[in-house]
């Protein structure tokens, strides 16, 4: 791949972002609140070396590798509710493809197709929906994506963790 188009691409993006969001405070607060990652038990957030690092994103990372090295797309599905759906806007403006829009160019960079899947459904709670995400959003996914907090009860899926 490409790696300096790569982060010339990234640095774009993240240019246009904190433009956007009324600069670089509030483009982190967001990006922060945007990201929720599971964290395995016992591990501590706040280590100041690479392990510090939230795991699942260094688990998305590595599962961009191997989607590289083994010369398949990287698969990102959505489930969720309208919101992620697009209700309102056009199929291709919804979030998903959105977001595909924007990342599609810097993968490509690095030598990666970008697939992306909408699979969300307006109106239907994480139980019993959540209980065949294998059937919606497919069985050889690298990344999920759930957007729950609209319809749960304070934003906590807890059905979906077992």
């Amino acid at each position: 791949g490409d790696f300096s188009q790569f982060f010339i691409e990234v640095a774009r993006l993240k240019n246009e972002f904190t433009k956007l969001y009324g600069g670089e405070n509030s483009a982190r607060f967001l990006l922060h609140s945007g990201i929720t990652t599971f964290q395995p038990s016992g591990r501590r957030e706040n280590q100041t070396d690479v392990k510090s690092i939230p795991y699942g994103l260094t688990h998305t990372a590595t599962r961009i590798l191997n989607a590289k090295r083994n010369n398949r797309p990287f698969k990102v599905s959505f489930a969720g509710y309208s919101v992620t759906v697009g209700r309102g806007n056009y199929f291709h403006q919804s979030y998903p493809f959105v977001l595909e829009k924007l990342l599609k160019k810097p993968m490509s960079f690095l030598g990666i197709t970008l697939q992306i899947r909408n699979a969300a459904i307006g109106g239907v709670p994480s139980f019993p929906y959540g209980w065949c995400l294998e059937n919606f959003l497919g069985e050889d996914v690298d990344v999920i994506s759930w957007d729950f907090s609209m319809n749960e009860a304070g934003g906590v899926p807890n059905g979906l963790e077992a």
